[in-house]
């Protein structure tokens, strides 16, 4: 019989990782804020934190510890889940073939350096068999030639490496056309533009024009990059991270509701919030046990793609549900904005933190895959039909 209870070894870090987590208080937070930063929190701090958290060891754990470990930082707020092993450890990890990528993957490991991973292309987004990106041998050399322009990337502006896909063979299906590169991002020809998203954090765009690769720069076979970054992204759908992000945003709103005045009492005692709160509540522990499932499966070698799929779009869409309910329970307050940790003392629900959140949780429901092709992937599955 499947046991989705976590380990007392597991629970054990947890407790370690309270008692760390617990420096990091608004005020801490508040004096680090950087609003063009998906973290919400400069680059220098993020950077002394994973160095912390590297040097503990908590960057490279097994599966149920890592879900841990992306749970509490999450519900946290702490700048320590896009950081380089979440983005690209997977990919470098299982594609390394010299000491290179192994020099690479201990810095990862060691919280030293910054990374990010580029797949999504301008005319490639959920159909990246569409990556239009290059990597050409060049004549009477060695190496490769990078040519092609990523989009929509997470962190390039303060990124060491970028893992990314580029096309070696012309004319073969997706499944064997493309080839994974780790790249230098200080590299020639590696230029960043910012984009600026909706809730005011920056992503970026990635140019390589002509970029010199090295043979070492190939991570795992050539023409087998289409396969590898299956793998990769797939490590990222536990959903333990988002299910950290829905555990902070609920107790947020609980907070919410038990101090905000209305009518004779406060917002807690209105039966329509009651019952709202109830549902999310009941929502979110059932996204618990997914997660748990999905986490489960991957621990003892019974993946299915679909479980892993599954936690991705249930947790990322509570996420949605949370936000929305938040706004409307807060009513015109819910609606005032602020970036991350910067709206103290502003006269918004949450110090604006409720709206963020409601104009945030898109982002999940796209990144790692659109939820719709998670659904169609979900249903052949189950109808043992092809993926398309």
């Amino acid at each position: 019989m499947a046991d989705f209870r976590l380990s007392p070894e597991a629970e054990a870090l947890r407790g370690e990782l309270l008692g760390w987590l617990a420096a990091l208080d608004a005020d801490v937070l508040a004096s680090h804020a950087d609003g063009d930063d998906l973290t919400g929190l400069t680059e220098d701090f993020e950077r002394g934190l994973q160095a912390a958290a590297g040097a503990r060891g908590w960057l490279d754990l097994p599966l149920e510890h890592q879900a841990v470990f992306n749970f509490e930082v999450a519900r946290a707020d702490a700048p320590l889940i896009d950081t380089a092993m979440t983005l690209t450890g997977a990919a470098v990890r299982n594609g390394a073939t010299n000491d290179h990528h192994r020099q690479v993957l201990a810095a990862m490991v060691a919280g030293q350096v910054e990374a990010c991973s580029a797949y999504t292309e301008p005319g490639a987004g959920s159909d990246l068999g569409a990556m239009a990106a290059t990597a050409i041998r060049p004549p009477g050399g060695d190496g490769w030639v990078l040519d092609g322009t990523k989009t929509l990337i997470t962190g390039p502006h303060k990124a060491d490496w970028c893992v990314t896909l580029a096309r070696t063979a012309a004319d073969a299906a997706p499944r064997d056309a493309f080839s994974m590169f780790l790249v230098d991002m200080s590299a020639a020809g590696v230029t960043v533009q910012a984009q600026p998203t909706l809730n005011g954090w920056l992503l970026g765009e990635v140019h390589f024009d002509r970029v010199r690769l090295a043979p070492e720069a190939l991570l795992g076979v050539e023409g087998e990059g289409w396969r590898q970054m299956g793998t990769a992204l797939a490590a990222e759908r536990s959903g333990t991270f988002w299910l950290g992000f829905a555990r902070h945003a609920l107790d947020q709103l609980g907070a919410h509701v038990c101090a905000t005045d209305h009518e004779d009492g406060v917002l807690a005692d209105d039966p329509l919030v009651l019952d709202t709160v109830g549902r999310l509540e009941t929502a979110w522990a059932s996204a618990d046990l997914l997660s748990r499932r999905a986490l489960w499966s991957q621990m003892t070698g019974t993946d299915e793609a679909r479980h892993t799929a599954m936690a991705k779009v249930v947790t990322t869409e509570l996420l949605q549900e949370i936000a929305q309910a938040a706004t409307e329970i807060a009513g015109a307050d819910g609606l005032v904005w602020a970036p991350l940790f910067s709206g103290r003392g502003l006269d918004a629900a949450d110090g604006g933190r409720f709206a963020w959140e409601y104009l945030e949780r898109v982002h999940g429901t796209i990144g790692g895959g659109a939820n719709e092709v998670h659904r169609d992937a979900i249903a052949a599955t189950v109808l043992g039909r092809p993926s398309r």
